[in-house]
C-alpha cells in the first residue's frame, strides 16, 4: 500500500465516525477513560518511587551534605523497629565491627531486644502486625504501647547536655548567612548595598516562619582546654560549630537555654521596642573538677556566625577578681522579672567546692541561690519606648560598660538544679523548689518580687531523699490547678510551659535513706538501694503547700553506677528526669505523660509509662511502670525530645524523637516513636 492509500483509508474512517454520533461518543469515553487511567498510573508510579526512596538504606539520605558532614552524621542501615507492651524491654546498643570497617558511611550500631536481634524478637514490629485490632487496642490504651525505631546516629564529640530549641531562635543568623552564601537566588546580591536589607531580612522571614527544631549539644573534657558547643538542624542535618574563641572561654558548658526576644518590657509604654535577643544562648558553665571549677554564666549571641558571634560573660569570667563571682560553678539559670519593672534578670544556683570531707570522703561545698540583676537603661525614649544608654545609643545590657552584672545572694543551700513556680497567683511572690545535692534536701524558697527581692518564706520538703540531683515540675494527674502555675519547669523538655498548672514535683536522687516514722514526707517511703526517682504530690488547698506534707512516692529505684575510667569523677545515677508525650497531640487530649530518665553513670536511658494502681495507694497518679531500658554503654547525661521529623528517615509525623547522648562513644542516638501501624499501606 502506498502512503496515499493508507491516508485515504484513515480519512474514510474518520468520516464514518463523525457521521455516527453513537460511535463517536463511545470512542470519546474510551479515550477519556484511558487518559484517566494513565494519570492514575502516573500517580501510582510516583507513590511507589517515593516509597522506594524511603526503603533504601538511610545512608543514601546524606546526599547533599558536605564531606565534613558525611563523616559526622551517620544513619542506621536498614530498619530496627520494635514495640513496647505489657512487660519491660531491655534494649542493648552494640557496636557492629563488620559495619564499622566495611561500611564506613553506614550505622555501626546493632540493637538487641531482651538479648536477641530485633527481627527475631517477640517485640519485633513485623510480628506485632499480626495482632488483631482488639489486641492492639488493649496494648495502646492500657499499656501506652508505642513503637520505637533507631533512625539515626549523630557523631558529636563528648555530648553531655542536649536541648531542642526552635530554629528561629539561637543559630538563626548563622543559618541565614549560610543560606545566603550557598543559594544562587541570593548570592547575586552579595556585593549590593541592599544585601542586608533584601537578602538577610528576606531569608530571616523564611527562618522565622519555619520554626522547626534545632538540637543544641554541649560537651566537655576532663583534660581538654576547651568546651564543646554544636547545633544540628533536625530538618536538613547541617551541623554548626561555635568559634574557637568561645570554646576556649567556656571550659565546662552545662545547660544551654534560650534568651527572651525582649529583655526589657516597659509597662508604662504602649509601644514596645523591637529588641531581638532571641538569637542567643544562656550557658551555665563550670564543674567541681579542679581547673574547671571557675565557671560562669555566658550569653552567646548569634552562635555559629563567623561574622557576628559574640560571647559575653555576665559573671566576670575565669579571671574575675571580684569575690562575689570568683570560683563558682553553675548548672542552670533562668530568666525572671524579680524587680517587677519589666527587666528580665537571671535566677540561678551556684556552688563552690570548699574541701573534701575527712569523715565521709565526699565533697563539701559552699552553695547559694542568687539573682543577677539586669542593668537599668539610662532613660526611655518617650516616643518609641526604646531604652537608651547615657550617650544616646540603644541600651545593650551585654555591653562591656554594664559588666559584670550585680549578683545578689537570696539564700544558702540550693546548688545545682531547681524549678520555679508561682504557688499562689494572688500574691507577689514566686517560689524556687531546689534539689540540693550537697546537703541532701529538697527545699522551697518563696521570693518576694520588688525593687529588692528577698526570701520571705522557706521550708524543707524532704530531708531524707539523699543526694538530690534533678528536679522538675510535672502534671501527672492531667487536672488543671489554676491556683499554682509554672514559671520555669526546671526541664529542657518544655512539656509544662510557663503559665501551665502542675500537680507534682519529680526529683532524682543518687541515694536514699529511710525516713523516721514522724517525718512528714508521706507514707510511700522505704529502704532503697542505689539511685531513685521520687514524685512529690503538691498539697491541694489554699496555702497547703506551706504547711502540709508533700506526699512522696518512689517511682523507680535501684539505679546503679557502672564504673569506667571516663566517669570516675563524682559518678552518680540517675541523672535528669523528663515528662513528655509520645504524640504531640496527646498534650491537649488529657493523657498522662510518659517519663524519661537519663541514667547518667548507669549508662542507660529509661522510659516509664503510666500504670493503674493495683491496690490502695496514697498517690495513684504517681504510679508508673518501666516501659524499656536502653543500654548505651556510655554515660547518658541528658535526653532531648523533639517532634519535628528527623531528616529524611521514614517516621510518623507528630511523634516524639528521642535524642540520647553517649558521652564516651562520641555519638547521639536518635529514636523515633510511632503508633505501631504501617505508615504506607498497599505497597
Amino acid at each position: 500500500f502506498s502512503l496515499d492509500m493508507i491516508s485515504a483509508v484513515f480519512d474514510d474512517a474518520d468520516d464514518s465516525i463523525n457521521n455516527n454520533p453513537e460511535t463517536k461518543n463511545s470512542l470519546e469515553k474510551i479515550e477519556q477513560n484511558w487518559e484517566s487511567r494513565i494519570e492514575e498510573i502516573k500517580e501510582r508510579v510516583k507513590d511507589i518511587s517515593q516509597a522506594a526512596d524511603l526503603a533504601r538504606p538511610l545512608s543514601l539520605s546524606k546526599q547533599g551534605l558536605s564531606r565534613s558532614h558525611l563523616s559526622i552524621l551517620d544513619y542506621t542501615y536498614g530498619r530496627q523497629r520494635f514495640v513496647t507492651g505489657t512487660s519491660p524491654l531491655l534494649i542493648s546498643v552494640q557496636q557492629n565491627p563488620t559495619r564499622k570497617w566495611l561500611q564506613k558511611e553506614a550505622s555501626t550500631v546493632r540493637l538487641l531486644v531482651n538479648g536477641t536481634s530485633v527481627e527475631n524478637s517477640l517485640a519485633s514490629f513485623d510480628r506485632f502486625q499480626w495482632l488483631n485490632d482488639d489486641e492492639r487496642h488493649v496494648l495502646i490504651e492500657r499499656y501506652s504501647m508505642v513503637s520505637l525505631e533507631l533512625v539515626g546516629e549523630i557523631g558529636i564529640k563528648k555530648p553531655g547536655y542536649v536541648n531542642i530549641l526552635p530554629t528561629n531562635g539561637a543559630g538563626a543568623t548563622a543559618a541565614i548567612q549560610r543560606a545566603a552564601k550557598s543559594s544562587k537566588e541570593w548570592s547575586r546580591w552579595e556585593r549590593s548595598t541592599l544585601y542586608e536589607q533584601i537578602v538577610l531580612e528576606g531569608l530571616g522571614q523564611r527562618e522565622e516562619e519555619r520554626a522547626g527544631d534545632r538540637l543544641w549539644v554541649t560537651g566537655f573534657s576532663l583534660t581538654g582546654q576547651q568546651g564543646y558547643l554544636h547545633s544540628l538542624d533536625v530538618k536538613n542535618g547541617h551541623i554548626q560549630h561555635v568559634s574557637q574563641t568561645t570554646s576556649k572561654s567556656v571550659l565546662w558548658p552545662n545547660e544551654s537555654n534560650k534568651v527572651p526576644r525582649n529583655l526589657f518590657h516597659n509597662k508604662k509604654q504602649q509601644q514596645q521596642p523591637q529588641q531581638k535577643y532571641h538569637d542567643a544562648l544562656l550557658i551555665s558553665d563550670g564543674f567541681l573538677v579542679p581547673g574547671k571549677d571557675k565557671g560562669g554564666l555566658y550569653v552567646l549571641q548569634n552562635p555559629g556566625s563567623s561574622e557576628t558571634e559574640r560571647n559575653t560573660c555576665l559573671t566576670g569570667g575565669q579571671q574575675s577578681q571580684e569575690i562575689e563571682h570568683s570560683g563558682w560553678f553553675y548548672h542552670r539559670a533562668v530568666w525572671v522579672d524579680l524587680t517587677g519593672d519589666g527587666r528580665m534578670s537571671i535566677l540561678t544556683a551556684r556552688a563552690k567546692l570548699s574541701s573534701v570531707g575527712a569523715s565521709t570522703g565526699g565533697p563539701s561545698a559552699k552553695t547559694q541561690l542568687v539573682w543577677l540583676e539586669m542593668p537599668k537603661p539610662y532613660r526611655i525614649d518617650t516616643t518609641t519606648g526604646t531604652p537608651l544608654d547615657e550617650d544616646g545609643t540603644v541600651f545593650d545590657p551585654f555591653n562591656a560598660r554594664h559588666l559584670p552584672w550585680k549578683a545578689h545572694v537570696l539564700d544558702q543551700g540550693p546548688d545545682v538544679m531547681f524549678a520555679v513556680a508561682d504557688m499562689d497567683t494572688q500574691d507577689d511572690t514566686v517560689e524556687v523548689i531546689a534539689s540540693r545535692f550537697f546537703d541532701k534536701q529538697v527545699t522551697l524558697h518563696s521570693i518576694q518580687k520588688g525593687p529588692n527581692p528577698k526570701v520571705v518564706f522557706e521550708r524543707v520538703i524532704d530531708d531524707s531523699c539523699g543526694a538530690a540531683f534533678g528536679s522538675i515540675l510535672a502534671n501527672l494527674d492531667s487536672v488543671n490547678h489554676p491556683d499554682r502555675i509554672v514559671v520555669d519547669s526546671g526541664s529542657t523538655v518544655e512539656t509544662n510551659k510557663a503559665g501551665d498548672s502542675f500537680s507534682h514535683l519529680l526529683v532524682t536522687s543518687h541515694e536514699c535513706s529511710k525516713a523516721d516514722d514522724d517525718d512528714e514526707i508521706g507514707s510511700d517511703t522505704c529502704d532503697l538501694e542505689g539511685g531513685s526517682l521520687f514524685a512529690y504530690k503538691v498539697p491541694n488547698g489554699k496555702g497547703a503547700w506551706k504547711t502540709e506534707p508533700w506526699i512522696r512516692t518512689t517511682v523507680a529505684s535501684g539505679f546503679s553506677v557502672r564504673g569506667q575510667l571516663g566517669n570516675m569523677i563524682n559518678p552518680g545515677a540517675p541523672g535528669f528526669a523528663y515528662v513528655f508525650h509520645a504524640k504531640k497531640g496527646d498534650i491537649e487530649s488529657g493523657k498522662r505523660p510518659l517519663i524519661a530518665v537519663a541514667g547518667d553513670c548507669s549508662e542507660s536511658a529509661y522510659l516509664y509509662r503510666p500504670a493503674e494502681a493495683r491496690k490502695e495507694v496514697t498517690d495513684p497518679h504517681a504510679q508508673y511502670k518501666l516501659m524499656c531500658e536502653i543500654e548505651c554503654g556510655a554515660t547518658v547525661g541528658s535526653i532531648g525530645v523533639g517532634y519535628e521529623d528527623f531528616m529524611h528517615a521514614e517516621q510518623e509525623d507528630g511523634f516524639a524523637k528521642l535524642y540520647i547522648p553517649c558521652f564516651e562513644k562520641d555519638k547521639i542516638l536518635v529514636f523515633a516513636m510511632g503508633s505501631g501501624e504501617e505508615e504506607v499501606d498497599g505497597l
